[in-house]
């Protein structure tokens, strides 16, 4: 192929090295300036964010405003420290998508590979409209009521309320950017980290697709060699040779993305459950604070969070179902070709692959739950229910 699979993901990988999490191929000096970088805005942060609860009065509007955050902070400290520890697994996640076998050799395949790319580069540009929209709207609101309206600057994000007032309004101004810049870098770290990883979702269901499309063209005379074709009408025993030849390469193939699906496990596994479950507890608290007075570009800034927040645990579910279906059709497919009249061995060696494909892959968060839309509902009804209860207390507490 011209074009690499991973060219793709060209611009995350620009932003990996920006934001200190991707020292691929770079300047010695490259270490220095990734420790300064996250320890600054990725764990300075959350650990100011942390002590900050500490001394947080005890009121439930005052932590809801800033559980939202602090919510989001542990959720992509667990993304940085993932692309930290496991830099080698996702390397080697990278060099499968551009090993032989995941090379498509058909037209049909090209097209399966091309409209993936496509999809992933619009589907960054979009995420990253919409959380540079909520971003904005969200940061300078206090910033222009300051400039124009003369009140007291608020802090953005967190009120770091171990701070006194009083030196708190004589560092206002670097604390603020402190934290709008942290921010800043936190959103860039979530949309190049999520969206790499539906990417690579999507290349495993693009394979599954392609070896479907294999599978069923294993025995068509169209595909043979010249001489094959003309050796099959005399010789059936190396027509049949060719034809085992055939399976036990989707064979070898659905090996390779059975353990490409297993790599994206082992690698955002821990991630994952720990994302499922901050993310149930954000939609939650949005749409608790939905119910409470605040401004119009607060609400807007709620709404653009809130769908984030469900776009970034509805897309890998529905993804993840896509895969356990692909890989079940698998067994479907290959009962497509012509295979009642092919040899003994081929026929126990597709009787072998069927039996495989009848469990088919899938994609587990925390080992304790399958990427599922199935998973998204119970996702949806827990934040649901977690709102209730909120609302029940705060109706308790007027």
């Amino acid at each position: 192929m011209a074009n690499k699979q991973i060219d793709c993901f060209s611009t995350n990988i620009k932003f990996w090295k920006f934001l200190g999490i991707w020292p691929e191929n770079v300047h010695s000096h490259y270490k220095y300036y990734s420790h300064l970088f996250l320890a600054t805005f990725v764990y300075l942060y959350w650990i100011l964010f942390s002590i900050n609860f500490i001394y947080l009065p005890r009121q439930l509007d005052t932590w809801i405003g800033e559980m939202i955050f602090y919510f989001t902070d542990i959720s992509c400290l667990s993304k940085v420290l993932t692309f930290r520890l496991m830099h080698d697994h996702i390397a080697k996640l990278l060099n499968m998508l551009e090993s032989d076998i995941f090379q498509p050799a058909t037209d049909e395949g090209l097209k399966i590979i091309a409209d993936v790319k496509k999809f992933n580069v619009k589907y960054w540009k979009i995420m990253a409209v919409v959380s540079v929209t909520s971003h904005f709207t969200h940061i300078f609101s206090p910033l222009l009521a300051h400039l124009i309206s003369h009140v007291k600057l608020e802090l953005p994000v967190s009120r770091y309320s171990f701070i006194p007032e009083k030196v708190k309004e004589q560092v206002a101004y670097p604390l603020y950017f402190y934290q709008t810049i942290g921010m800043h870098f936190l959103m860039w770290y979530n949309i190049n980290i999520d969206t790499f990883f539906l990417a690579i979702m999507m290349f495993a269901i693009s394979q599954l697709e392609i070896l479907n499309l294999k599978l069923r063209n294993i025995t068509s005379a169209a595909k043979l060699p010249r001489e094959s074709r003309a050796d099959a009408q005399v010789d059936v025993q190396r027509n049949d040779e060719y034809y085992v030849h055939k399976l036990t390469e989707c064979i070898i193939h659905y090996t390779e993305v059975s353990k490409f699906c297993e790599l994206i496990q082992n690698i955002f596994s821990i991630t994952l459950f720990i994302q499922f479950s901050v993310a149930s507890c954000i939609i939650c608290i949005c749409l608790f604070r939905f119910t409470l007075p605040a401004p119009l570009d607060y609400y807007i800034f709620l709404a653009t969070y809130t769908f984030i927040m469900v776009i970034q645990i509805m897309l890998p579910c529905w993804f993840g179902t896509r895969i356990m279906d692909k890989s079940y059709e698998l067994s479907m497919a290959v009962y497509s070709c012509d295979w009642t009249a092919r040899s003994r061995r081929f026929k126990t060696n597709l009787r072998l692959f069927v039996e495989r494909t009848n469990r088919p892959l899938s994609i587990i968060g925390g080992l304790m739950f399958t990427l599922s839309l199935s998973t998204f509902t119970s996702i949806m009804n827990s934040a649901y229910s977690f709102f209730t209860l909120l609302r029940h207390m705060q109706s308790r507490e007027g």
